[in-house]
């Protein structure tokens, strides 16, 4: 009986000295943390970690955004580097409306930031142009991922960036004044032309020949008549 008590003393013991060996994997804790901030370098607005839609920032077609991203490793500062944050890698898919300004077809950003210790911090900016045609809010997401040295810890975030687009109005074209109407004069009637009466020479002529004739009978007749009374003279 003795012997079976002193066989279960040593499984416990084997057990505890075990854990005891395995509880340092229990001490590496990296904290990774990621912030996202935007700034519009076209119009001027300063940095904005920009949550949500409450605070984007204003933005329009053709403006240049700055996004500037932050991981950290906020894990208790050890000697051992236990709390080391390694492995990490930062991803940034791009959404619709915004491109790389250094590369316009390039729709991820992807970065390598290797080991980051406790209280360190890696920073990575990049530009992008606004693309958008409507107005709408871009939400812009990106993301980290990162383990232990021991690789018993992973860690992973994301945090978003959030631009508020507004297209403006195209301006409409002034309207013309229109030409005041002049008023249209009644039109006066059209005076008839003065009748020329041309001299009726046809009837002149006429009138002249008659007389003409006229006369020449009347002096005929009178030289009958003188003849005629001769001869009756002289027959008596």
């Amino acid at each position: 009986m003795s012997k079976v008590k002193l066989t279960m003393s040593m499984v416990s013991a084997s057990v505890v000295t075990a854990a005891i060996v395995a509880s340092p994997a229990l001490a590496w804790h990296p904290k990774g943390v990621i912030v996202k901030y935007v700034e519009n370098q076209t119009a001027g607005i300063a940095k904005s970690d920009a949550n949500d839609t409450a605070h984007a920032v204003a933005a329009k077609p053709g403006d240049v955004l700055k996004y500037t991203i932050v991981i950290s490793n906020n894990g208790s500062a050890d000697n051992n580097g236990y709390n080391d944050m390694a492995k990490t890698v930062m991803t940034d898919t791009l959404p619709a409306g915004v491109e790389l300004v250094s590369s316009p077809s390039a729709r991820t950003v992807s970065e390598s930031l290797g080991l980051i210790k406790p209280g360190q911090s890696v920073t990575k900016e990049y530009l992008v142009k606004v693309t958008a045609s409507k107005d709408g809010v871009i939400e812009n997401k990106a993301c980290f991922t990162g383990n232990s040295t021991a690789n018993d810890n992973p860690q992973s975030g994301c945090d978003v960036a959030d631009a508020n687009v507004t297209v403006p109005q195209a301006p409409s074209a002034p309207e013309q004044p229109t030409a005041p109407q002049t008023p249209t004069q009644p039109q006066q009637p059209a005076a008839p032309a003065p009748t020329q009466e041309l001299p009726n020479t046809a009837s002149g002529a006429i009138l002249g020949g008659l007389s003409g004739a006229s006369a020449l009978g009347v002096a005929s007749y009178r030289y009958l008549r003188s003849k005629r009374n001769l001869k009756s003279v002289r027959n008596n």
